[in-house]
């Protein structure tokens, strides 16, 4: 019988064992930094960022960066399983929001609730346009993004051709999750990485479906 496996409970056992010798928080900035440039290298290889992630995990155990990528791999994993905002709900079970800068992520059924509220019914919002776009500011981990992709999924509309995203944070860690997860679940769109409220640009992370789904060109 195979067994099955809970990934987000693997994925904090694992990660509760993972570095002990460094902050909780420096180990997950750290484990977020190093997933970023595993997926933009896979894209486009670039030397700089290859550089950064020498440099980060020249600081932990041979172990410890093997599980580091193990723990992308509970990521993947879980994301491929069941739909929802992995990274915020571990990163809410860890106790993190409240030390780190106030940070609140929305419960995922919530995301989904306020989805199915603006969409109505799915099918209407194509009658006179091939796709629809989605800015979401402060976008922590992604949440609403990924609950738009879902309920479009659900009511057959494949994500990847129907919705782009531009998603916002001025945390660099939050959007750091929110990239993840988007180029994991295939949603195209761009993460960016400032302040939404001045239209600040300090950095933009494009996922991988926006390349290969022909996203610069239907824009």
């Amino acid at each position: 019988m195979k067994q099955v496996i809970n990934h987000e409970k693997a994925f904090l056992s694992l990660f509760s064992q993972t570095a002990r010798y460094h902050r909780r928080h420096q180990v997950f900035e750290d484990f977020i930094s190093c997933s970023v440039i595993a997926l933009e290298n896979r894209l486009q290889f670039c030397e700089k960022r290859e550089q950064k992630y020498l440099r980060i995990v020249s600081r932990y155990e041979k172990p410890d960066v093997e599980n580091l990528a193990h723990l992308l791999a509970h990521v993947v994993n879980g994301l491929e399983e069941e739909p929802g905002d992995f990274l915020g709900r571990v990163f809410m079970q860890l106790e993190m929001g409240d030390k780190y800068r106030g940070q609140f992520f929305t419960p995922w059924n919530v995301g989904v609730m306020m989805a199915r509220m603006q969409l109505g019914k799915v099918e209407e919002n194509f009658r006179d346009k091939p796709f629809i776009t989605l800015s979401e500011p402060a976008c922590g981990a992604g949440c609403m993004a990924l609950a738009f992709a879902s309920v479009l999924r659900e009511a057959g509309y494949s994500p990847h051709r129907y919705l782009w995203v531009s998603a916002t944070d001025i945390d660099p860690l939050a959007a750091g999750m929110a990239y993840i997860q988007l180029s994991l679940c295939g949603v195209a769109g761009e993460v960016v990485i400032g302040n939404a409220l001045s239209d600040e640009h300090r950095r933009v992370l494009r996922t991988p479906t926006h390349y290969w789904a022909g996203w610069s060109r239907r824009l």
